[in-house]
């Protein structure tokens, strides 16, 4: 064989790679390409759904390493390789899931594949992309009733369907207004009573909703109109753009047999899923945006906690007995109806009423059912006394959005009658566990009024004379030792010096006389010569000017008295008694009498207590209207009115300094059972000025404590009233005063041992008074029945606190600024309040 190569080449026979090296290896063979199907899952298709194709192989292939990219007709979003062994069309096949990209018809993309001994190819296909269509044979619209509503007012909207459409045709309803999504909307779908045969299930916001058909005369094959009210409920003020909405079906080709193969609502054709294997169409019809404006709610001044419901509504009460016995469960209802929907009625807490405060202990729990026009509430509670004669009134605040007002609604008072239970007349509250509300711990209510007190009329206007004229007391006692020392020191040299004293007597007698009268001389002549120590029967003109001169009297004093001597001798003893002038004869005596001093007595002023008939009328009027109420049925309108007006009465004659202490504290009786709570806190504590260790007092304003319902600490202490204080000081003043006149007139050691001790007593009681008065700020108590603390004085600042303050809460006020205070609570916690909610204490 080596030898034939040479010759192979020069014949030509061989080439020059076998030449070079012998090769044995044969040719490849590329492998034949087979064409397969795309086989669609869907007859149509659409831009925006999934469609789905399958490609069978008769044996394992390979995945290409990248998706294809489609060819910018389809995206392909999953290329999955599945194994069918019991499949006729093959053993392996390829799952895709497309989304078409352009609309119209469009060339499915030319995909390749392999195996190990084969090449596979799908074949040109084309596909037909549809896309939704405005139907002209159906209508949508969503009518609000107002375009304007206030925060948590219901909003109805009447969403109305019309179609022409058989709904057999119709499948796979998608409508979901953006309010459903919307975390400052709630959206209530009410309880349909219409007909069962014109009952419809809709799929609504992700909801299953039964909506009213109602057919056409003339179509009775067609849809017709579905009928859907909503309600819709705003959290927040702004202004809310519901924008477009879009209702969608599929229309099939051909109607199946049935629209709703079963008498549930929710099985009709619009809860299925379309069947993406046969021809259909979507159609879609919208209904245009709504712009809703949402106020804040108007600013409450009316005192009363807003109950969050709206007028026009209607509440009826009833009880399920009227006759139990103190601690028996007692069942209430409460049916609220309106034009509100089931779930957009809710009852605000009973505990805030203050007619039940104290009198009933209501249980936890509140029952709610649905009835056609509104919201049945059930609520349990218990009597705690006898006394109870009636369930009172219950007053709900409502918001009128018409007038933008605020308006109460109250229930009728129901009478009752409550039986002790086992002999006992009450119950006290730490029998209940978890009690709901603080209610007082003398649950057989505060005790009787008060009569009038003469004594203590007297004494109360005493020390409201003293406190009101404090200054003008405390300058008396000097002024009066000013003006008595004098006179008092005369009155101890008279008691010591019995000259002193005649001489004395002699001037008075002399100033009683009038200066024209014939008996002025021998006055004078007596003064004169009893100021000499001489007797008026010898006394001649020598002597007067003899005395005259050891007075070193002026001469002209001297000669004066001399013509006087010679006047009055020459009218007793000459013929013709001519008449004598005895002019300046006081101004002469006065002179000579320079060592005596008379001074005028100061008077006291009495301080005398005459009732007005106007107070008198008043307290009349108070009394008549407190038991008028207690005549009239318990808890009824007209006897709080009349409790209200006594309150006002009682506190006109305290005002009028009329039995201020009795009458304090009857106002605040009859605002307890006004159910004022603050109020009668309030009356309670300005009868403490006056009544200080009245226990009856200090019961009363425990009661009235008990029923707040803010759990805020407080300390009670009892300290004698300021008006006290200040007038004992006064007396104090008077007293040292008086003694020290005492002591000046009678030098007496006990007396002026007595002065110290009341000068030091009245020092004492001065600079106690002066701590107090520094030490004492303006109280006060909040008179409405709840109110938003702020942190300033406006309502742009925010709550000081996440509850609200409700009526009775005690404070101090430290600031004052416009309409405005600033307080602390008993707990030492500070806030804002508006001056209109609360009121002080009396000064």
């Amino acid at each position: 064989m080596p030898a034939l190569i040479p010759i192979l080449l020069l014949l030509g026979l061989a080439s020059p790679a076998l030449a070079q090296a012998p090769n044995t290896t044969p040719p490849e063979v590329a492998p034949a390409v087979h064409a397969v199907q795309v086989r669609l899952q869907e007859q149509t298709f659409f831009m925006d759904r999934v469609a789905s194709a399958i490609i069978y192989f008769d044996r394992e292939v390979t995945l290409p390493q990248q998706w294809p990219d489609g060819n910018g007709t389809v995206n392909f979003l999953a290329i999955d390789l599945k194994a069918t062994p019991n499949s006729q069309h093959g053993p392996q096949a390829v799952v895709m899931r497309f989304l078409p990209l352009k609309l119209g018809t469009i060339n499915f993309p030319i995909l390749n594949f392999s195996s190990p001994d084969k090449q596979y190819q799908t074949q040109a296909l084309k596909i037909e992309v549809s896309q939704p269509l405005a139907s002209q044979q159906m209508s949508l619209t969503i009518m609000p009733q107002k375009l304007s509503v206030y925060v948590g007012e219901p909003l109805q909207l009447d969403l109305k369907w019309q179609s022409s459409i058989d709904p057999a045709q119709l499948q796979s309803l998608q409508l979901n207004p953006s309010f459903f999504n919307h975390s400052d909307i709630e959206v209530v779908v009410p309880r349909n009573t219409a007909a069962e045969k014109q009952k419809i299930g809709l799929p609504l916001g992700g909801r299953r909703v039964i909506g009213t058909r109602q057919l056409k005369a003339d179509e009775p094959k067609a849809l017709g109109q579905v009928h859907l009210p909503l309600y819709l409920r705003f959290a927040q003020a702004g202004s809310y753009t519901i924008p477009e909405t879009r209702l969608e079906c599929i229309k099939l080709r051909k109607k199946k047999s049935e629209f709703g193969r079963y008498a549930a609502y929710f099985n009709n054709s619009l809860f299925e899923a379309y069947d993406s294997t046969g021809p259909y169409q979507r159609i879609f019809t919208t209904a245009p945006s709504i712009q809703i404006e949402v106020l804040p709610l108007p600013l409450n001044e009316t005192g009363q906690p807003f109950s969050g419901l709206f007028a026009p509504l209607d509440i009826e009460l009833t009880l399920s007995t009227v006759e139990i016995e103190i601690g028996q469960l007692l069942q209430l209802e409460l049916k609220l109806s309106g034009p509100s929907p089931h779930g957009m009625l809710e009852l605000p807490e009973l505990k805030q009423q203050a007619g039940l405060r104290g009198r009933f202990m209501l249980d936890a729990e509140l029952g709610r059912k649905w009835h056609d026009q509104g919201s049945l509430f059930q609520a349990r509670l218990r009597a705690l006394s006898t006394s109870i004669q009636a369930l009172p009134a219950l007053h709900f605040l409502l918001l009128d959005p018409a007038s933008g007002s605020y308006q109460t609604l109250s229930t009728p008072p129901i009478p009752l009658k409550t039986l002790p239970n086992m002999g006992q007349n009450f119950i006290a509250l730490n029998t209940f566990k978890n009690a709901t509300l603080p209610l007082t711990h003398q649950p057989t209510g505060i005790w009787h009024n008060l009569n009038v007190n003469r004594m203590n009329d007297i004494l109360n206007s005493l020390f409201d004379a003293l406190n009101r004229n404090f200054w003008a007391l405390l300058a008396l006692g000097p002024l009066l030792f000013i003006s008595f020392f004098p006179l008092l020191r005369e009155r101890r040299r008279r008691a010591q010096d019995r000259q002193y004293r005649q001489r004395a007597a002699a001037y008075k007698r002399f100033k009683k006389i009038a200066a024209t009268a014939p008996e002025k001389w021998p006055a004078f002549i007596d003064f004169m010569a009893v100021h000499f120590d001489s007797s008026s029967a010898a006394w001649t003109q020598a002597d007067s000017q003899k005395a005259l001169r050891s007075i070193h009297a002026s001469a002209q004093i001297i000669q004066q008295v001399t013509d006087w001597h010679q006047s009055a001798d020459a009218r007793d003893f000459s013929p013709p008694k001519p008449s004598a002038h005895f002019a300046q004869l006081d101004c002469v005596a006065k002179k000579i009498l320079s060592g005596i001093s008379k001074y005028a007595l100061v008077l006291l002023c009495c301080i005398t207590i005459v009732p007005h008939s106007a107070q008198a009328s008043e307290w009349t009027e108070a009394q008549s209207n407190f038991e008028q109420a207690h005549a009239l049925a318990a808890g009824g309108d007209a006897a709080l009115a009349l409790y209200r007006q006594s309150a006002l009465k009682f506190q006109a004659a305290a005002n009028n300094r009329q039995h201020t202490g009795e009458a304090w504290l009857n106002a605040g009786n009859a605002w307890f059972e006004a159910n004022a709570i603050g109020r009668a806190i309030l009356a309670y504590r300005n009868a403490l000025n006056y009544r200080p260790f009245d226990p009856q007092l200090a019961k009363n304003l425990a009661a009235a404590r008990a029923l707040r319902l803010n759990d805020i600490p407080i300390t009670t202490q009892q300290t004698i009233p300021l008006r006290w204080w200040s007038a004992w000081v006064v007396l104090s003043q008077l007293l040292f005063w008086s003694s020290l006149l005492a002591a000046v007139r009678y030098r007496n050691r006990g007396l002026i041992y007595t002065s110290c001790l009341l000068a030091i007593s009245a020092l004492l009681s001065t600079a106690w008074l002066w701590h107090r008065t520094q030490a004492n700020t303006t109280a006060g108590v909040i008179i409405v029945e709840s109110l938003e603390a702020r942190k300033g004085p406006a309502y742009a600042y925010a709550n000081a606190f996440n509850e609200a303050l409700y009526d009775g809460i005690e404070f101090r006020c430290i600031e004052q600024r416009a309409e405005w205070c600033l307080v602390e609570l008993t707990d030492g916690r500070r806030c804002w309040l508006l001056n209109s909610q609360v009121d002080i204490l009396e000064p």
